[in-house]
């Protein structure tokens, strides 16, 4: 298995979204906004409403919220690997069988994560019964360190199945063993090639004083969505140098020089 140039798949993830910015913003505009408007809605009206209807539009947002995500998502990838003309202008804002597989890859990555990180959360916890379960502090300790050594692990796992959704979105019908042979040895370059570039960015921005207002929040996440769209091309660009039968495949547009 080849390892994955990390430093060249940033640079070919910046110059791709630079040339395909006016059609990448143009068919992402809608389900972004959407999104971002869903987010304030439900922040904003979680805050005063009873347990019964916490639970409903929590079960509300993931769905819906997960549902404009997968077209998001899928609009992003079919644009960068199969080109603006395998999308509508605006984006794909219907369902089909295809939408409803990436939905189901979602499920069963965080089924994935959640078999990671839960065993390592329970083993962290298990010193709390013994130390002072009454304490605060000390409760939000272990769950601190609980939910960070598990979630490094989770990360892993979660990077080694993400190639499945780039294939999906491109018709592809594939499982999770192909995913971990696809992306053997590649776990942690796809960790790096997909947030080296939004990561820093965002823990800057959120880390500002910002007014959380509705129009503050609105606006934070069009944001959070425009650099996700930027790690959803590195995510593209990744699976299309990894896979054998994508488009492209074996990083063409890649030159030895900008490995890493």
């Amino acid at each position: 298995m080849k390892p994955l140039p990390v430093i060249a798949i940033i640079k070919e993830t910046l110059l791709t979204v630079w040339q395909k910015r006016f059609g990448l913003f143009r068919a992402l505009i809608v389900t972004g906004l959407a999104m971002s408007a869903l987010d304030v809605a439900m922040r904003h009206s979680l805050k005063s409403v009873g347990w019964v209807s916490f639970l409903l539009l929590f079960a509300l947002d993931v769905i819906l919220g997960g549902a404009l995500f997968v077209l998001f998502a899928i609009t992003c990838h079919r644009l960068v690997l199969l080109g603006e003309t395998s999308v509508p202008q605006y984006g794909l804002l219907s369902w089909t069988s295809r939408e409803t597989r990436f939905f189901g890859w979602g499920v069963v990555s965080c089924l994935y994560g959640l078999l990671v990180i839960g065993p390592v959360l329970i083993a962290t916890f298990l010193p709390v019964f013994f130390v002072d379960f009454a304490d605060k502090e000390t409760t939000k300790y272990w769950g601190t360190l609980g939910a960070f050594m598990g979630s490094v692990p989770a990360v892993y796992v979660l990077a080694r199945l993400a190639v499945l959704f780039p294939a999906t979105a491109i018709g592809e019908r594939r499982n999770t063993d192909w995913a971990f042979d696809t992306t053997a040895k590649n776990g942690w370059r796809l960790v790096a090639a997909t947030t080296l570039i939004t990561a820093p960015f965002l823990l800057g921005i959120h880390a500002l004083p910002v007014d959380h207002s509705l129009l503050g929040d609105f606006l934070m996440g069009l944001v959070d969505y425009a650099f996700m769209a930027i790690g959803i091309v590195a995510l593209s660009l990744s699976f299309r140098f990894l896979s054998p039968t994508s488009p492209e495949a074996g990083g063409a547009n890649f030159s030895s020089s900008g490995r890493a």
